[in-house]
């Protein structure tokens, strides 16, 4: 589609001119749209948030291809920013990976992370990792590129070799997966600031784009641009957030015995806000511009699509 062709291509500019591409973590469609609404330019889609959403199971490769690619469909539809999507090992051996490239791409996906770990994976700062193969490795990335037919469809390779055979193995397996044809190498689980320097020293030497997990709290977005780095993304950013927001309001309702007005409070968005995100509008232009007039006579009364008369959950709303 022409929509995603755009998406992708302007994200591939902006990680070629080392312009940081900043992206939250989306876990379903509404996320997304949230992190749209609030001005990001691209989203992301972690495989972390995914699994706590439609599993409630932790990050260690229990979500399946199948899954993964419904959630990015839903996702890509419903937002005009570009989506980079967590693709764990892409689901097997190299033929798995050229089906799921496939099946992302299709999706409307702008951008896919794959790892070098072993099946089943795990988070990438959980202990317990194992990697295989640089040449296995580089047999994925291989495929995942011929797989492509959108050029500007990012291939990210993500190494995880750090945690488990040291920096200076994680380097050389990032070269070879660089010469293998990534656009943008993810050296992952970086513990200290050292760490990420090293990591940008690295990426500068090689000509690298660079992708950044900001799982740690502080980082300061304008010198991770000065350092080099392509795409910075925020996997934990909504999803903990969102948990522990339902959790009070919840709690609240449950100690007070009273059903509060959570947007009167500031702690929710407005009924109009929540009808924008959802795109409510958007039904209400396709049911003016596209519905008989019998139709709308039927539910209506009227040729004319009345504006949605309901504005919130009490009958006197204060404006």
């Amino acid at each position: 589609m022409k929509k995603f062709e755009h998406l992708r291509a302007k994200l591939r500019e902006r990680v070629e001119k080392r312009e940081l591409v900043i992206a939250p973590g989306a876990y379903d469609a509404l996320s997304a749209r949230v992190i749209e609404r609030a001005g990001f330019q691209a989203a992301y889609m972690t495989g972390h948030g995914v699994g706590a959403g439609m599993l409630a199971w932790s990050d260690v490769g229990l979500t399946t291809m199948t899954e993964m690619v419904w959630n990015a469909r839903n996702i890509c539809n419903a937002i005009n920013i570009p989506l980079i999507a967590d693709m764990d090992t892409g689901y097997g051996n190299s033929v798995n990976v050229v089906r799921a490239v496939r099946e992302f791409e299709q999706a409307g996906v702008s951008a896919v992370h794959i790892e070098d770990q072993v099946m089943p994976k795990k988070c990438g700062f959980m202990e317990g990792k194992l990697v295989v193969s640089t040449e296995e490795m580089v047999g994925k990335i291989k495929a995942a590129v011929s797989a492509r037919e959108d050029p500007n469809f990012l291939i990210i390779a993500r190494c995880d070799a750090r945690a488990v055979l040291g920096a200076d193995e994680m380097y050389l397996r990032c070269e070879a997966y660089l010469k293998a044809g990534a656009d943008v190498i993810f050296p992952e689980a970086p513990v200290h600031d050292a760490d990420i320097l090293a990591d940008a020293a690295w990426g500068r030497k090689a000509g690298a784009p660079l992708l950044l997990n900001g799982v740690r709290y502080g980082l300061d977005t304008k010198k991770i641009a000065d350092w080099g780095f392509s795409i910075l993304i925020l996997p934990l950013s909504c999803f903990p957030v969102a948990a522990k927001a339902m959790f009070d309001a919840l709690t609240a309702i449950k100690t007070s015995g009273h059903y509060q007005d959570f947007e009167k409070e500031g702690k929710a968005f407005s009924f109009d806000i929540i009808q924008e995100l959802i795109r409510l509008p958007e039904i209400k232009k396709y049911e003016k511009t596209f519905l008989p007039k019998e139709v709308k006579m039927a539910r209506w009364g009227s040729e004319d699509v009345p504006d949605e008369p309901f504005h919130g959950l009490g009958s006197k709303r204060e404006k």
